[in-house]
């Protein structure tokens, strides 16, 4: 597997070059990252639009900044930098009394300031920073299974995709593959086979989607490992 464009070469590249592609990367990377802090701001009690709005309304800002590029890879994951701006803007807001109300623009013009303050992201607490890890493991697999789908609609597989999706992670019980042999009208040795390489092609897919957002190669098989981990601990 040739090693991908990661979540900090993109933000190098857009720091160094400011160009529409990179900065377009940098947009969807910061988009793969909504369901979870959109998550965290719901668990500190904000309402679901609420949530939604503050996190569109800080990507946003953050890309019009220049506090993004206060990112540095060497001191830790790339998600715990977007949690902690997070924390600390909001925090920010409620110190200067900005109002947050729906139909209004949340004011998060403070991103720009702090960056010209040379301001840090707040420290991310342990069990706060499990906690929205663990969101975004449940958001890679979702995305991960999503892209397999995506694939077999395009090569005509929908149906039997769907068949055996049970065999993948996210079903407490898989079906027998005697019952799929009879709906499918299929051998049970093909469909072991056809099982194993769906398997195989879901972990190449995930790897690909961790490997971006790891600093280098040899960081794959350690963050796959948490995001194991962390699975196993919420069932």
């Amino acid at each position: 597997m040739s090693f991908p464009q990661t979540n900090w070469t993109q933000v190098a590249q857009a720091t160094l070059n400011g160009d529409t592609s990179s900065r377009a990367a940098l947009a969807q990377m910061c988009a793969d990252y909504r369901e979870p802090l959109v998550s965290f701001l719901s668990s500190r009690g904000h309402a679901a639009w609420d949530s939604e709005d503050l996190v569109q309304e800080f990507f946003l800002k953050l890309l019009e900044s220049r506090a993004w590029k206060r990112a540095d890879r060497e001191r830790g994951r790339f998600r715990t930098f977007l949690l902690g701006a997070l924390m600390h803007v909001t925090a920010h807001a409620r110190e200067k009394a900005d109002a947050v109300k729906r139909g209004s623009a949340i004011d998060l013009k403070s991103l720009e300031c702090l960056a010209e303050e040379d301001f840090e992201p707040y420290a991310v607490p342990v069990e706060v920073g499990r906690r929205f890890d663990s969101d975004w493991a449940f958001g890679l697999i979702k995305n991960t299974l999503h892209a397999l789908a995506a694939e077999a609609a395009k090569d005509g597989r929908e149906v039997e995709f769907a068949a055996l999706r049970g065999f993948l992670p996210g079903v407490e019980v898989a079906p027998s593959y005697e019952e799929l042999s009879a709906r499918l009208g299929q051998p049970v040795a093909a469909l072991k086979t056809k099982v194993h390489r769906m398997r195989g092609r879901f972990r190449e897919l995930l790897r690909t989607a961790v490997a971006r957002t790891v600093s280098a190669p040899h960081e794959v098989d350690e963050e796959l490992a948490y995001l194991r981990t962390l699975l196993s601990q919420n069932g």
